[in-house]
C-alpha cells in the first residue's frame, strides 16, 4: 500500500474514533435532557398537589371563621358574666381593705397595751405583769397575722380585678397571649374538652387554641367557658386526629 493509502486509511480511522466520540457524547447529553426533563414534571406535579392542598386549607379557614363570626353573640354573654366577676372582686377588693384598716388599728391598740403594761408595776405582782405583757404579746401577735392575712387577701381580690379586667379586653377580640396547657377531659359524644388552664393563664371566652401531640398538630378548639383555674372548649370540625387526655394545647 502506497504512503498516500496509508495516510488516507489512518485519517479514515481518526475521523471514525472521533465520530463515535461526539456520538457517544451527544448519548450523554440526551440521556441527561431526559432526567432533567422527569425532575422538572415531577416538580411541577408537586406544586400542583401543594397548591390544591393550600385551595383545601383555605377553604377550611374560611369556615372556620363563618362559624367564628356566627358565634360573637354567644361571646358577648359571657363578657357580661365576666363583667359580674369583676364587680365582686371589686366589693371583694373594697372589703379587704376595710378589713386591713381595722387589722391596723387593732395592732396599734395592742401595741399600747404593751408598753402601758411595760411601764406600770403600782399594784401589781411580778406574775401579774407576765400574765399580762404575754396577754398583750399574744394579742399583738393575733392582730398581726390578722393584718397580713388582710394585706395577702387584698393583694389577691387587686391582682383578681386586674386579671379579670384583662380578660374582658381580651374577649373582646379572642386574643389570648402566650396560653398554653393540656387537656384533662375529653367527651367525643358532646364534641367538648376540659383544660388545666383558665382566665388566671389568660385564656378567654371564644379564645381559639391549637391542640397536638408531640410534633403532630390534632385540630383546633374554641374555649366556651372559663373559670380561674381551667376551662372548656368545644372541638371544632377541622380536627385532624383523635384529641385524647394529656394532649398539649396552645395558641
Amino acid at each position: 500500500m502506497s504512503k498516500i493509502g496509508k495516510f488516507l486509511l489512518i485519517f479514515a480511522l481518526v475521523g471514525a474514533v472521533v465520530a463515535a466520540g461526539f456520538g457517544y457524547l451527544e448519548i450523554q447529553k440526551r440521556a441527561q435532557d431526559a432526567a432533567n426533563l422527569a425532575q422538572v414534571q415531577q416538580a411541577k406535579a408537586a406544586s400542583d398537589a401543594a397548591a390544591t392542598k393550600a385551595k383545601a386549607e383555605a377553604a377550611d379557614m374560611a369556615k372556620a371563621k363563618a362559624d367564628s363570626d356566627a358565634k360573637l353573640t354567644d361571646a358577648t354573654s359571657k363578657i357580661d358574666d365576666l363583667n359580674t366577676q369583676l364587680a365582686a372582686a371589686k366589693k371583694a377588693a373594697s372589703d379587704a381593705q376595710n378589713g386591713v384598716q381595722a387589722a391596723n388599728e387593732a395592732t396599734k391598740t395592742a401595741q399600747d397595751k404593751l408598753d402601758a403594761i411595760t411601764k406600770t408595776l403600782n399594784g401589781q405582782t411580778a406574775d401579774d405583769l407576765v400574765a399580762a405583757a404575754k396577754k398583750a404579746q399574744d394579742d399583738l401577735a393575733t392582730a398581726q397575722s390578722e393584718q397580713k392575712l388582710i394585706q395577702d387577701q387584698l393583694v389577691q381580690s387587686q391582682q383578681q380585678i386586674t386579671d379579670l379586667q384583662n380578660a374582658i379586653n381580651r374577649s373582646k377580640t379572642g386574643q389570648m397571649p402566650g396560653v398554653s396547657g393540656k387537656v384533662t377531659f375529653v367527651d367525643h359524644a358532646w364534641n367538648f374538652v376540659i383544660l388545666d388552664v383558665g382566665l388566671a393563664n389568660g385564656v378567654v371566652p371564644n379564645g381559639e387554641l391549637i391542640v397536638y401531640r408531640g410534633h403532630n398538630f390534632l385540630g383546633k378548639i374554641r374555649v366556651t367557658k372559663v373559670d380561674p383555674n381551667d376551662s372548656v372548649a368545644e372541638i371544632l370540625p377541622d380536627v385532624k386526629g383523635d384529641i385524647q387526655i394529656g394532649d398539649a394545647v396552645l395558641n
